[in-house]
């Protein structure tokens, strides 16, 4: 059994988000990063009451955890009073990859009149585009070929070029070249020129390009992925090192594994899956894995699994490797493998600590008539939201699997188990009857 974070441990990290001690707080958003969900009610808290130090903290945070319980606070932050705390805000809702995340900064875009919030907002949107939100493109266009627009402004709205089609990209350029603002011409023309740029080989080049993935300048950083989407096997290993040299960044190591997606190097990352044994980093080669999609090295994540999971004595602390497990999981889960599932079942015995939302996902894709006690089990331990996600992997595979409610296995489980399946259903059925209003 693993344990859960002290009841005050998660409070007291949070509070140290607001030291003027840099080191101090490196240390407790690595750690509340690593905690994931774990974290995610205080952070939330923190919003509503804490010094804007803290907040300025917590919302990349919460964009780094993925919790969905976080996109609503982050986007209620984008009305604060304080322009800095809306731009934070604005970058940080960019991680959350959802229409209401697009919706919500083309409404900042529009509304907003301190024009470093405005560009956090388009350069959010930019991300939102290149992470598959087709739509975010739209507000980004209106601002680029608006002549009326702050020249900063639509200079900021440039970075949006090279992620477009040739074809589009080629006729955008033409018209940009011609505009009647001559620095936004000028921009043009060098963006013009950066196609044709050469593929980064150089050792330093690369090390520059790697360190500029730190910088608080969107522009720069986010010229660093692109640039080193060209470096090939070198650029990788270069991003690694550097990622686990600053294992305890979670926003570097965010923007590390956006540079490694780029690259799609598929013959280093099941090395660096043997190699690597700090958590953030851990949590980003999974996900780059996923993202490359080959089935031999998503295969290879079992043995990552068997790798961290925790065994003797280790098996009495909070396990920081346990979102590292259930990301892991998911990525099997997502190419229909049950190869780790006992691992995947253990996790969901463990009642000594708030589990994953991965790894519900995971069971929601592969889960069996096996898993459904287990289940049960942990709705029973976990919070309303958490239990709401749990009830719908219930349906899920009673649906998929063809279990009725009145089978067997179902009528052995523990009575305490069986009122909460009839709650889960109960409120299923109430939904499925109920009419609509007139």
């Amino acid at each position: 059994m693993t344990l859960r974070p002290r009841a005050t441990e998660v409070p007291e990290l949070v509070r140290r988000l607001g030291s003027r001690h840099p080191r101090q707080v490196d240390r407790a958003r690595a750690k509340l990063a690593i905690m994931g969900s774990h974290s995610v009610d205080p952070l939330v808290e923190a919003l509503e009451g804490a010094s804007d130090r803290v907040r300025a903290n917590v919302m990349p945070l919460l964009a780094l955890i993925q919790d969905p319980r976080g996109r609503e606070p982050i986007s209620a932050m984008l009305l604060d009073r304080e322009a800095r705390m809306r731009e934070i805000a604005a970058r940080s809702l960019a991680r959350f990859a959802c229409p209401e995340a697009v919706a919500a900064l083309e409404r900042l875009v529009k509304r907003e009149k301190v024009r470093d919030v405005r560009i956090a907002a388009l350069h959010g949107l930019i991300e939102l585009y290149e992470g598959g939100q087709e739509p975010a493109i739209r507000r980004v266009l209106e601002v680029l070929v608006d002549p009326q627009e702050e020249p900063k402004v639509r200079l900021a709205a440039l970075a949006l070029v090279p992620l477009l089609k040739p074809s589009a990209r080629r006729s955008l350029k033409r018209r940009l070249k011609q505009d009647p603002v001559e620095e936004v011409a000028r921009r043009a023309e060098e963006v013009a020129e950066d196609d044709d740029t050469p593929a980064v080989r150089d050792r330093s080049r690369l090390e520059a390009l790697v360190k500029d993935l730190a910088s608080p300048d969107y522009a720069v950083w986010n010229e660093a992925v692109h640039r080193l989407a060209s470096g090939g096997p070198a650029a990788s290993e270069a991003i690694v090192v550097e990622m686990r040299r600053r294992a305890g960044d979670p926003e570097y190591c965010v923007r590390a594994g956006m540079a490694l997606k780029a690259l799609g190097a598929r013959r280093c990352l099941g090395d660096f899956l043997d190699e690597i044994d700090e958590p953030l980093p851990l949590q980003v080669i999974v996900e780059v894995i996923g993202a490359v999609g080959e089935k031999a090295l998503i295969y290879r994540l079992k043995n990552l699994i068997d790798r961290v999971a925790p065994r003797g004595s280790s098996a009495s602390r909070f396990d920081t490797m346990q979102r590292v497990r259930a990301k892991a999981h998911l990525e099997l889960a997502r190419i229909g493998s049950r190869v780790a599932i006992a691992d995947l079942q253990a996790i969901l015995a463990d009642d000594g600590t708030r589990l994953p939302l991965e790894a519900f996902t995971a069971v929601e894709l592969i889960g069996k008539k096996d898993e459904i006690p287990l289940l049960l089990g942990a709705y029973l331990r976990e919070d309303h939201f958490t239990r709401r996600h749990i009830a719908r992997v219930v349906r899920s595979i009673l649906k998929r699997e063809r279990i009725r409610r009145n089978s067997r296995m179902l009528s052995s489980i523990p009575s305490e188990a069986r009122r909460a399946l009839d709650g889960i259903l109960g409120r299923s059925r109430g939904r499925a009857t109920r009419r609509p209003r007139h």
